[in-house]
C-alpha cells in the first residue's frame, strides 16, 4: 500500500512538472523610466504623428501565448512631426502592458503616436508617450506645427507589405497537450503493471 502511494505521488509530481514546463511563465509588470522631454522624443523616435486608428489586428489566441506577441495597429495619418510617412502607417505593440505594450488602442479613435524602429516595423508601447489625442494637449503645444503626410511616400518609409512572422502557437499548444496526455498514460500504465505484480 505504501509503495502504491509513493508511485501515485511520483506520477503526480511528474505530471505537475510537465504541465509547468509547457505553461507560460509569470510575467512581470512593465516599469517605465521617468518623464522624457519633447526634445528627447524628437531625437530618439523614428516617427511622431497623429492618426485615426482604422484597424487593429491581434495575434490568434492559443493555449500558450506570450504577453509580448505583437498587435498590429493601422492608422490614417493626419499630422506628422517626425518621419517621412504616407497617408497610412502601421505600428506594432506588445499584446499586454505586462510586456510594456500599449493596450489603449480602439478602432476609430484618434491618437498621438511616438514610434521607434525601422519604417516598415514601427513600434510603440506603454512607455513611449503614445496616448489618445484628446488627452495630449501638452504634447501638441510642445511639438508646435507639424506637416501633412506625403501622399506618394515610398513603401520602405511607410507601411511594410511584409508581415511579421509569428511562431505557430497552435502547433506548439497541440504538442504540449499531447506530451501531457502521453505522460499521464504512461503513469497509469505503470501503476497498473505494478499493481498486478504486487497482486500476483
Amino acid at each position: 500500500m505504501r509503495n502504491k502511494l509513493t508511485i501515485c505521488l511520483l506520477s503526480f509530481l511528474i505530471l505537475l512538472g510537465l504541465a509547468h514546463s509547457v505553461m507560460p511563465s509569470t510575467a512581470h509588470a512593465c516599469s517605465c523610466a521617468g518623464p522624457v522631454s519633447m526634445e528627447e522624443q524628437l531625437s530618439r523616435k523614428t516617427a511622431i504623428f497623429t492618426g485615426k486608428l482604422i484597424s487593429l489586428s491581434r495575434p490568434n489566441q492559443g493555449m500558450i501565448m506570450s504577453s509580448a506577441e505583437p498587435v498590429s495597429a493601422q492608422f490614417e495619418v493626419m499630422n506628422v512631426w517626425k518621419g517621412e510617412l504616407g497617408t497610412e502607417a502601421t505600428v506594432y505593440t506588445a499584446t499586454s502592458s505586462e510586456s510594456c505594450g500599449y493596450e489603449g488602442f480602439e478602432v476609430d479613435e484618434e491618437y498621438i503616436v511616438f514610434a521607434y524602429g525601422p519604417y516598415d516595423q514601427l513600434k510603440t508601447g506603454l512607455c513611449e508617450g503614445t496616448k489618445q489625442l484628446d488627452t495630449a494637449q501638452e504634447e501638441l503645444v510642445a511639438l508646435g506645427a507639424g506637416y501633412k503626410p506625403v501622399a506618394d511616400a515610398s513603401p520602405e518609409k511607410n507601411t511594410s507589405e511584409t508581415p511579421i512572422v509569428h511562431k505557430d502557437r497552435g502547433t506548439s499548444s497541440i504538442w504540449s497537450v499531447t506530451l501531457v496526455i502521453i505522460a499521464a498514460m504512461l503513469a497509469v500504465t505503470l501503476l497498473v503493471v505494478l499493481y498486478k505484480r504486487r497482486k500476483n
